[in-house]
C-alpha cells in the first residue's frame, strides 16, 4: 500500500518542469530522494545512539588530555632542577594565570627550556604527544598547565628548606 504526500515546489522549479514531466516519473524520484535521506538520518542516529558517540568520544579526550596534563607534569618535574630561585617564584606568583593561557605557550615553555639548556630528547617520552601537541591547542596548553603544575609541586616540597636561613 502507498500513501499519496504533496510536495511543494518553487514556482521557477514547476515552470522548468512542465516541458520534460512525461520524460519520467515524479512519485519515484521523491521516493527515491526521500529514501536516501531517511537512510542518511538514520545511520547518523543509530551511530549516536549505539555508541552514545558522543559520550565515548568526550570520555576519550578527558582520558586523552589527563595524559598530557601528566606528561607536562613530569616534564615539570624533570626539569625543575634547572631552575632558579626567583623563577620558582614567578611560577608560583602567575599560577592562577594558567587558566587563561594560549595555544602559542607551548611556543614560550620549548623556549624557556632551551635557554635553560634542558635537553630536547628529554621533553617528551611518548611520542604520540609530540604529535598531538602539533595538532591540538588544547593539548598545547593543557601540557603546559601541567608543567606549570609539576614545577610547583617541587617548589611547594623544597620552599620551606629553601625560604629557611641558615
Amino acid at each position: 500500500m502507498s500513501q499519496r504526500v504533496t510536495i511543494a515546489v518553487p514556482d521557477a522549479l514547476f515552470e522548468r518542469l512542465q516541458p520534460v514531466k512525461q520524460h519520467f516519473n515524479i512519485s519515484a524520484i521523491c521516493q527515491e530522494a526521500l529514501e536516501m535521506v531517511i537512510t542518511q538520518e538514520e545511520l547518523k542516529l543509530r551511530v549516536a545512539q549505539a555508541d552514545n558517540l558522543v559520550e565515548r568520544l568526550q570520555t576519550e579526550k578527558k582520558v586523552l588530555l589527563n595524559k598530557v596534563r601528566q606528561e607536562g607534569f613530569e616534564l615539570g618535574i624533570r626539569s625543575s632542577a634547572k631552575l632558579a630561585y626567583k623563577e620558582f617564584r614567578h611560577f608560583e606568583r602567575v599560577a592562577s594565570l594558567t587558566t587563561a593561557l594560549d595555544e602559542d605557550v607551548l611556543e614560550y615553555l620549548w623556549s624557556f627550556l632551551d635557554l635553560k639548556e634542558y635537553p630536547q630528547t628529554s621533553r617528551l617520552h611518548d611520542p604520540d604527544f609530540a604529535y598531538l601537541l602539533e595538532v591540538d591547542p588544547q593539548s598545547r596548553i593543557v601540557f603546559a598547565q601541567g608543567w606549570i603544575e609539576g614545577v610547583l609541586s617541587v617548589w611547594q616540597t623544597i620552599k620551606a628548606q629553601v625560604d629557611t636561613m641558615q
